[in-house]
């Protein structure tokens, strides 16, 4: 495994990596280098870039691995093989729904296809960059705080973004699309975007940072003024998911919280400090959405009437076509064939049918489901008497995985996380980390 020799051969080495790639794909828009080229993102060029030298160190000799690096390597064999093998099938359905896309539905392929398998490698390598990481407890805690700080920039770019201070929009927009900006920035309603670029991918990446905050605060033993802070973040995190009303985001932020709050309720026994704030989260939920501007609670009252909402419509009117493209080839798909079908259906899971199948589909869905599963058992291994101050930071990890996998999933159905290279990179990152508790049954 690459990520273990060169470069990288120094578990601090990786963990700067790592951070270098999460506030980037936290924090920096894409460049663009040249117009006949894709616009370049620096999280991808850190990855291929140490990755690709780190093989060709191997190439010339520098094969040496660090010193506890034999060890690392058998106790990472079994989550790289769960994720090699997942990756590897992803490949070959790719593969086999191309070849059937050109000679038996007379498809095409060309350049912006063969790119599918380039954002397949991405998230390959995040994935197991983060198995590779030793995440010991200093690596973790410089981790934490370094997210921590990371996610200070994005709620002050959004409230910045918000309250348009120092004339903030203007100055920021040649960096984005700027279509996109003006549409959204200054929209009406206005939506936050942070540095993605869409408020619902926005609001999405918000709800993988809430499940997070929601399960240290759910599964801590607090005193009252050591529970300030996490009411704080969370009431803020909150916010930002309101800020850009994506409806998606509001249904996740539902869905999530009811889900993490039930599984203390009973994982806790109905404990009184679990029921506390439980009631916390509720009312601060309530009053700030309460509290919204008007535009929010309009946007809102739009989506639930079909009959006058363009955006439920469109929807609707995308997945159809999807619908008949799958019901011709619904076991292969059509293949990527991105020249002459459209990117915009709106729904990942149709996308994904519509171009590699119902057998592309199962390994799509196996990608997010068998770490979920992986979460699912850790988090249900301890029990309340384990519970004598802040439960062990990887169980913790766990159950507040199960929570974002949930947003994300949800969140698929109208957008699509995987052909973010933000989001997915981040949810990658998240997935690696699971992958990593495999080490413990090791």
């Amino acid at each position: 495994m690459f990520w273990n020799i060169g470069i990288t051969r120094e578990n601090n080495r990786k963990l700067l990596v790592l951070i270098g790639v999460m506030l980037s794909a936290m924090l920096l828009p894409s460049f663009a280098v040249n117009w006949h080229l894709p616009n370049i993102r620096l999280d991808d060029a850190l990855l291929f870039g140490i990755y690709a030298l780190n093989i060709l160190l191997y190439l010339a000799g520098g094969r040496r691995l660090a010193s506890d690096a034999t060890s690392a390597l058998q106790k990472q064999e079994q989550a790289l093989k769960s994720i090699r093998k997942i990756f590897l099938v992803f490949t070959a359905a790719i593969i086999v729904s191309n070849i059937y896309g050109v000679l038996i539905l007379k498809g095409t392929f060309n350049l912006r296809d063969v790119m599918e398998f380039v954002t397949l490698a991405k998230y390959y390598l995040v994935i197991t960059l983060a198995i590779a990481l030793e995440l010991g407890p200093n690596e973790y805690t410089k981790l934490k705080r370094t997210f921590l700080v990371g996610f200070a920039v994005v709620l002050l770019i959004v409230w910045a973004q918000n309250l348009n201070i120092g004339d903030f929009n203007h100055i920021l927009a040649p960096f984005f699309d700027p279509a996109h900006w003006d549409t959204l920035i200054y929209g009406n309603p206005a939506r936050v975007l942070a540095a993605f670029d869409n408020p619902n991918v926005t609001g999405t990446f918000a709800l993988m940072v809430l499940a997070i905050v929601t399960t240290r605060f759910y599964f801590s033993r607090d005193t009252v003024k050591n529970a300030i802070l996490p009411v704080i973040l969370l009431s803020l995190i909150i916010k930002l998911i309101f800020l850009t009303i994506s409806r998606t985001a509001l249904m996740g932020t539902g869905i999530m919280l009811t889900f993490l709050s039930l599984w203390a309720l009973f994982k806790l026994r109905w404990d009184k400090q679990i029921l506390v704030k439980v009631g916390v989260l509720f009312l601060i939920t309530l009053a700030l959405f309460f509290t919204s501007p008007r535009s929010f609670t309009s946007r809102m009252n739009e989506g639930v009437h079909f009959d006058t909402s363009t955006s439920a419509q469109g929807h609707v009117k995308r997945w159809g076509s999807a619908l008949a493209m799958i019901e011709h080839s619904p076991v292969f798909g059509w293949g990527t064939q991105k020249s002459n079908m459209t990117t915009l259906v709106d729904d990942e899971y149709e996308l994904i049918t519509r171009r590699y199948g119902i057998v592309g589909l199962a390994i799509y869905l196996w990608l997010f489901i068998n770490p979920f599963i992986i979460a699912l058992k850790r988090g249900r291994s301890f029990t309340k008497s384990d519970w004598s101050g802040v439960i062990e930071p990887r169980t913790m990890f766990a159950i507040a995985y199960t929570g974002a996998t949930i947003a994300v999933l949800l969140y698929n159905i109208t957008g699509g996380t995987f052909y973010n290279l933000q989001l997915m990179t981040l949810f990658g990152i998240f997935m690696g980390f699971v992958y990593n508790l495999k080490r413990d049954a090791g």
